[in-house]
């Protein structure tokens, strides 16, 4: 399995793309210009066959229908989401100038699995961010979107969002068993212990 993480959009949102050794691909998050993406998916000859929606801010979701367009992905986000990516209100995307929405084509509930080439992503539901934002687990690894940063968590001012939600999603997360890589929404990525020894939030 590889993983290749793209600072795209007006805030550096971290796209991901986890291949297997087949070639077969899931994009996580996706936003600004996809040219980069592109570019990488070309480069490498892979096949992504979905696009896993961590949540709907549109810092998310600004180029999942570009993407979708590109190479037929199925999109998959999480069912109390449907609020957030298709209302560009709560999405926060007019404030942006551009009203957003997308539709997704699958929805998820807390422990689904997700299967894509040889590669399975299990749904973990952690709510607070959004009402309905999501964490991807594979192997050793989250994938955590805006719930769990570096050092801190997501904002919980916008649409949807909850402070003591996301405290007990930061919990859940903490009490994982084990330890795993971390992958976020934005900047670096960390691993669980670090957050369990550091992160005030959790």
């Amino acid at each position: 399995m590889k993983i290749k993480a793209l600072a795209m959009g007006s805030i550096g949102t971290n796209c991901y793309v986890i291949s297997d050794d087949a070639g077969t691909a899931a994009i996580i998050d996706c936003d600004g210009d996809p040219r980069p993406l592109f570019f990488y998916i070309s480069e490498n000859k892979l096949n992504p066959t979905h696009i896993l929606l961590t949540h709907g801010h549109y810092d998310h979701i600004g180029a999942v229908e570009a993407v979708k367009e590109q190479y037929g992905c199925k999109v998959v986000a999480g069912k109390d989401e449907l609020r957030v990516l298709t209302d560009p209100e709560v999405n926060c995307s007019l404030f942006g100038g551009t009203a957003i929405a997308v539709m997704p084509d699958e929805f998820v509930s807390d422990g689904d699995t997700v299967t894509v080439g040889e590669m399975n992503f299990q749904v973990l539901f952690t709510p607070g961010h959004t009402e309905g934002s999501l964490c991807y687990l594979i192997e050793d690894i989250i994938f955590s979107g805006d719930t769990l940063f570096q050092g801190s968590c997501g904002r919980t001012d916008l649409p949807t969002g909850d402070w003591s939600t996301i405290l007990r999603s930061l919990k859940l997360l903490r009490d994982l068993p084990g330890d795993y890589t971390v992958y976020s929404g934005h900047g670096p990525s960390t691993t669980l212990e670090i957050e369990r020894c550091s992160n005030p939030y959790m």
